[in-house]
């Protein structure tokens, strides 16, 4: 069970499957990739769950006992795209190793978390929804208090996915190994002098 979640946490899921390696050699994708797509994928996942959250308690006590109109599917929608702009904006702020590291990605939570909301509101009624939306995901954390804790652990789980993808994007530039050598500049024999 732990080396399940470990590799998924890691993405370094194993491509035994012919079809996933020809899929992969098509895309270019490297773990590293996959995982900041996953991290997209999650949050974007989690706006629209929000969004939808939102639409069945405006729905005038109806929850989802109806079909859900056109607009109401737009303004789900809309929340995915506010939630993966929020981490499109945000994304410098994840991933970064230790306690700064951590720091960084709490900052990068907060951003997101404001963002977010902005563009999904503005998306689902521009101007007036652009003050909405946050005031919405604001009293929907603040009503359902697991809802909060939900999207904590989500940014949490973030950050853990860009580290992956910060960790394989600096051993391109770096040695793998954590040796001193490694982390010093290869000069070559003309910049030597």
């Amino acid at each position: 069970m732990a080396g399940g979640i470990a590799a998924f946490i890691r993405c370094n899921l194993p491509n035994p499957d012919p079809m996933k390696r020809h899929l992969q050699k098509l895309t270019g994708a490297t773990d590293g990739d996959k995982c900041r797509w996953l991290a997209y994928a999650l949050i974007a996942a989690f706006g629209a769950g929000i969004s939808l959250v939102a639409v069945a308690r405006i729905g005038h006590g109806a929850g989802l006992s109806h079909a859900m109109s056109a607009y109401e599917q737009w303004i789900v929608v809309a929340g995915a795209i506010g939630a993966a702009t929020g981490l499109f904006v945000a994304r410098d702020r994840f991933g970064l190793p230790g306690m700064q590291g951590a720091l960084r990605a709490a900052r990068g939570g907060v951003i997101a978390t404001i963002t977010g909301p902005v563009v999904a509101g503005t998306l689902a009624l521009p101007l007036y929804g652009t003050m909405f939306g946050p005031f919405t995901f604001v009293v929907m954390l603040a009503g359902a208090p697991i809802l909060a804790v939900l999207w904590v652990l989500n940014l949490s789980a973030i950050h853990v996915l860009f580290r992956a993808w910060r960790k394989e994007r600096d051993s391109i530039f770096t040695g793998t190994d954590d040796s001193p050598q490694s982390r010093r500049p290869r000069m070559g024999r003309l910049a030597r002098g």
